[in-house]
């Protein structure tokens, strides 16, 4: 068992360095200059305890210490990578536990937990929490969560007061991990467990969450952001909103692998056909989840953890952006889980192999190409553009990143772009401003926004 695992620990951490290794190379991106390179609070142990207390403090507390180290973007990337490792492991772990209670027909646990962990480390949507710096707050938080499942499931009841400190430190990174008891609970009802016994193991996270109520009422700054959220928008429209943003993460993300760091949603205007099919599809996968507790739960289980994981973002308190990539990586165990059950239960164990080995060969080769297109700004922003071509964002900071370059004549094209989708876009009025001399129209007389580098 442990040549075993020692195996199948190397072939994972292979997987995921070879997938990933372009990423070493970035550069900081977007959300990291603010967060990161022009923050102070985080440029040093000593800058990051003066500005303490605060939100998110052990988060800032790995940006602090990266700095310290070097302030390039090659460590902060080195960490990230190495947290999705370990991520990786333990999401190993934790589907062999999964699978021994919720699909014992499956002959070898151990090496069908193996490939639930393989579909989780090389899914492109992962990317975004592991490649983009900012989005270490999706990882790192998945790292103290993914434990504090680990020692619940390992040393059982016992080991509830660590596993609640688990839970604490998760929540000291991304006030989202609030979901972990949620998580205790599903498992346990996925098995069949006495209600009660569940709810009194569950005790000691009970007693951290009342204590994380308490310090986010404490602290001015979850005040301003729940203040700043409920004021984004109403109700309806962010109904309309998330039916829109889970079918996106679903259809472009999930299953089509495509990847974009600012996604163009915007909330439907009014009820249509496709909020109707995304609402019924979410009903049913609910009605699925629940029908199939007693004879596949597994299955149940791999659906609810899905939502689970994607209600703090995508339910009902309203967010800026509609859907992000970076939510989908934890809830990617969960999906690996119900794609790998029904294929190891093909009939030729090497068609099983095949399949799923066929399948992270797509997703380490999508993963691998995104991580090249972090290599630098440009790079990153003229991707973004050729898949949201009609948001205004991405056509700004692509024409910011080309003007940091030197390249005034493309960041004046991608500025015109961004004024024809959004005529008010500040940032982009402002910086064609300071450009030295006017360029070429980059907007045709039918309204289409077309960029030279896009057909590099």
């Amino acid at each position: 068992m442990t040549a075993r695992f020692a195996i199948g620990a190397a072939v994972l951490v292979c997987a995921v360095v070879l997938a990933y290794l372009p990423a070493l190379g970035g550069s900081f991106q977007f959300d990291d200059y603010g967060v990161i390179v022009d923050n102070p609070q985080v440029h040093g142990l000593a800058a990051w305890w003066q500005s303490m207390p605060g939100i998110r403090p052990l988060l800032k507390l790995s940006y602090a210490l990266n700095w310290s180290l070097s302030p390039q973007a090659a460590g902060f990337h080195a960490f990230n990578l190495a947290v999705h490792v370990l991520n990786v492991l333990m999401v190993w772990a934790l589907a062999a536990h999964w699978l021994r209670a919720l699909a014992p027909g499956v002959a070898q646990p151990l090496l069908g937990a193996a490939f639930v962990a393989l579909l989780f480390a090389l899914h492109p949507a992962a990317t975004e929490a592991v490649t983009y710096v900012s989005g270490r707050s999706v990882s790192l938080m998945a790292f103290f969560y993914l434990g504090a499942l680990w020692l619940h499931a390992k040393a059982g009841r016992h080991a509830a007061p660590l596993s609640a400190l688990a839970f604490a430190l998760a929540l000291c990174v991304r006030e989202t991990a609030v979901t972990l008891p949620v998580a205790l609970w599903l498992l346990a009802w996925f098995r069949a467990e006495p209600t009660g016994e569940t709810l009194r193991g569950l005790r000691w996270h009970g007693l951290v969450l009342l204590a994380a109520a308490i310090a986010a009422l404490a602290w001015p700054g979850y005040d301003r952001f729940f203040q700043y959220s409920l004021q984004t928008r109403g109700a309806g429209p962010q109904l309309l909103g998330q039916l829109e943003a889970h079918a996106h993460l679903f259809w472009h993300s999930l299953v089509g692998l495509r990847t974009n760091i600012d996604p163009d949603l915007r909330v439907p205007a009014g009820w249509s056909a496709e909020a109707s099919v995304s609402a019924a599809a979410m009903l049913a996968a609910v009605g699925l989840a629940l029908a199939s507790r007693r004879r596949w739960p597994w299955l149940g289980f791999g659906i609810a953890w899905y939502l689970l994981q994607l209600a703090p973002g995508n339910s009902l308190l309203p967010r800026l952006d509609l859907a992000n990539d970076r939510h989908l990586y934890l809830a990617l165990p969960g999906v690996a889980l119900v794609l790998v059950v029904p294929l190891l239960s093909l009939r030729r164990p090497w068609l099983s192999c095949a399949a799923i080995a066929g399948l992270a060969m797509v997703m380490a080769h999508a993963s691998f190409q995104r991580n090249l297109e972090y290599r630098d700004e440009v790079s990153l922003w003229t991707a973004t553009v050729a898949d949201s071509p009609g948001k205004a964002r991405p056509w700004s900071n692509l024409g910011w990143a080309l003007q940091m370059q030197g390249d005034a004549a493309g960041a004046r094209q991608a500025y015109e772009c961004a004024l024809a989708m959004d005529p008010g876009h500040q940032q982009a009025v402002i910086n064609l401003s300071l450009l030295p001399r006017p360029g070429v129209a980059a907007v045709r007389p039918d309204g289409e926004c077309h960029f030279a580098r896009l057909r590099d």
